[in-house]
């Protein structure tokens, strides 16, 4: 589908070049000589993906047009064009919620670089918004990405969610693996969900938590109380990290994993329930099974369904996406909870993304979320730049060892390029049309890099 740019300029020659230039670059391209003319064609449904607006006209002025078109279309990426005088006016108008600003006399090669990158925001802002109402439709809310380790999670959670067997769910810290488990909940559409973390309570009270007690049953129960498992009957208990369960506590777990059935402490008899089970850990459980910290007979219990959410590093085609999610939803934040109307970034810089991407995040996409809202809350414009990113990212890009092939030779950035493509190719099933999609391009300029690269004489197999 091709983008559509909106050109309102009052001087007919210099409307026509501008149109001409970026009809040239393959852009669907419509020229209006008013502001009251181009508000008139989208509010009746003329496509727009990126206005480009001269700043002083007759009429309705360009700050009118761009605080119109924010009302009625603010997805939409406005670029401002000024007479060097006007400078300080467009830059204001930026810090509106204008996309960027071109001087005049207008540079071919910076209109058409200014285009690019608004509509490789625009792209990224629609695939959020599908990938976002895609998870919804599939009753897995808070998913994001379209890389193949995270769409291979999906249709894992989407099988679990049909069972009632216990789940395994492991991954490094900051993965989302309660995300996980409580998308399998939502999907399954058993009762309430309760969640414990197995190592962040002393081994006696953990027991009286997990299973209850009765009144009398130790020094200060003056009442009976019931468990967190009589708490989840009838819907899905989360123990979250199960690697840190004390051992004299596993052996009751695995009674109640097998029979159905828990006992509180203090009770002769025990209680019959139905709750499904999802365990999460961080650790290697069979290391720890080998080890001796962890008993073999309830990792094999624990373990009918295994679940692994990936690191952010094996899933980095979803970091643009990730990012922009959280720039949206922190904007979104500040609004709904009536804060001070402070200056909030609406976009990261192409600079800013390209440290985003190559960043190992170690922290995974906890990291990347607190990453996210630090930059947007320091950065002093409408543009999260690199500057506005914690100093670890910024150094770690710094300190990146060069990239080198089999042979140990440094590859060129032409190298690194065409590999990248190709992996994305991969991840794509060699569908070209989705992997201009991933790599914010237009279908001819991806066309153009294959052939230069001859990645069209390849054919990636469909990951």
């Amino acid at each position: 589908m091709s983008d559509h740019v909106l050109v309102v300029e009052d001087d007919g020659e210099l409307r026509d070049f501008l149109v001409e230039v970026l009809n040239t670059a393959g852009h669907v391209t419509t020229g209006f000589p008013t502001a009251d003319a181009a508000l008139r064609a989208v509010a009746t449904g003329e496509p727009a993906d990126v206005v480009v607006t001269d700043l002083i006209m007759p009429g309705i002025p360009g700050a009118e047009l761009l605080r119109a078109l924010r009302q009625q279309r603010p997805e939409l990426n406005v670029i401002v064009m000024t007479a060097f005088g006007s400078i300080d006016s467009a830059v204001e108008l930026v810090r509106a919620g204008a996309y960027d600003y071109l001087t005049k006399p207008i540079a071919t090669q910076e209109l058409l670089l200014a285009v690019s990158h608004a509509l490789d925001q625009s792209r990224l802002r629609r695939e959020v918004a599908r990938l976002g109402r895609s998870a919804m439709a599939a009753g897995l809310p808070g998913f994001l990405g379209a890389s193949q380790p995270i769409q291979d999670l999906l249709g894992l959670v989407v099988r679990a969610a049909q069972s009632r067997h216990p789940v395994l769910i492991t991954g490094e810290s900051g993965t989302g693996k309660e995300l996980v488990a409580r998308a399998i909940h939502q999907a399954s559409g058993r009762g309430a969900f309760v969640a414990v973390n197995c190592g962040a309570l002393p081994e006696q009270l953990l027991e009286s938590e997990l299973f209850g007690y009765e009144k009398g049953a130790f020094s200060g129960a003056d009442r009976a109380k019931p468990g967190l498992f009589e708490a989840a009957n009838g819907g899905v208990l989360l123990l979250d990290e199960i690697g840190d369960l004390p051992l004299a506590l596993q052996p009751k777990l695995l009674r109640a994993l097998e029979n159905g059935e828990v006992r509180r402490v203090g009770a002769t008899e025990a209680r019959n329930l139905d709750v499904r089970v999802i365990a999460a850990t961080n650790r290697d459980l069979d290391a720890e099974v080998q080890g001796g910290r962890f008993r073999e007979d309830l990792f094999y219990r624990l373990n009918v369904l295994h679940i692994h959410a990936p690191p952010l590093r094996e899933r980095a085609a979803d970091i643009p996406l990730l990012a922009e999610h959280f720039l949206q939803r922190d904007a979104a934040s500040e609004t709904n909870q009536g804060a001070a109307p402070l200056q909030r970034s609406r976009r990261i810089s192409p600079e800013a993304m390209a440290l985003l991407t190559t960043y190992p995040w170690p922290g995974n996409v906890r990291e990347l979320r607190n990453a996210i809202q630090r930059a947007a809350v320091v950065a002093t414009g409408e543009e999260v730049r690199p500057e506005d990113l914690p100093s670890r990212i910024r150094e770690a890009s710094r300190a990146a060892p060069l990239v080198r092939d089999s042979t140990d030779r440094a590859l060129s950035l032409r190298d690194v390029e065409r590999l990248y493509i190709l992996e994305v190719l991969r991840q794509a099933g060699g569908n070209k049309s989705r992997a201009a999609e991933l790599l914010g391009l237009d279908r001819k300029t991806l066309y153009r890099k294959l052939e230069e690269y001859r990645l069209d004489m390849e054919s990636p197999a469909p990951a």
